[in-house]
């Protein structure tokens, strides 16, 4: 790949941002919080925090039961996308700043920032930060908006970053057709 962009060095300041943001959202909303994720984009131009909170997925859910799993799995559809927004910011600008380059091996840059937002997240939850932090076990979700990504990529990393339980109704959510 042609570039000299340092993958570590966009990974730490990924962990730092979840960090804070997070942190931010437990001091506003608590223990109410039950799902985190990150949101890209498939020009891997942005990266967007999301936090769902219980009351707000059980109002969704009561309001269109027939979508209750939607509502569970499509961070779009979450509570909030605030914390972290100056780093969040300039984590975008940084990545937004790469993509431009004309010389860049756009496909390769793009799987390996996805790849790194999947093992920061991954890290944090064996870690046990989110535990820490939440005090109980929440659903963590790496996500791409409005993307032709093969959900079979999106399945394999929900499955890395959550138990077998939340990963296998995952999967199955993927994998049903509504009408």
């Amino acid at each position: 790949m042609n570039t000299d962009f340092n993958f570590e060095e966009l990974k730490s300041k990924i962990e730092f941002a979840v960090k804070k943001s997070f942190k931010e959202n437990i001091q506003k909303y608590g223990s109410d919080i039950c799902s985190f994720s990150l949101i890209s984009d498939d020009g891997a131009m942005t990266l967007v925090p999301f936090t769902n909170t219980k009351s707000h997925l059980e109002k969704m859910q009561s309001q269109d039961p027939k979508y209750k799993d939607f509502y569970e799995f499509e961070p779009v559809e979450w509570f909030t996308s605030n914390g972290a927004k100056a780093e969040f910011h300039d984590l975008c600008q940084t990545l937004s700043v790469e993509t431009d380059k004309e010389e860049l091996d756009f496909e390769n840059f793009r799987n390996i920032v996805f790849e790194t937002c999947v093992q920061v997240l991954e890290k944090l939850r064996t870690e046990g930060f989110f535990q820490k932090e939440l005090g109980k076990n929440l659903l963590v979700q790496f996500n791409i908006s409005d993307t032709n990504e093969p959900k079979e990529n999106l399945i394999k990393w929900t499955k890395r970053l959550n138990d077998k339980k939340n990963g296998k109704r995952y999967q199955d959510y993927m994998n049903h057709v509504y009408e």
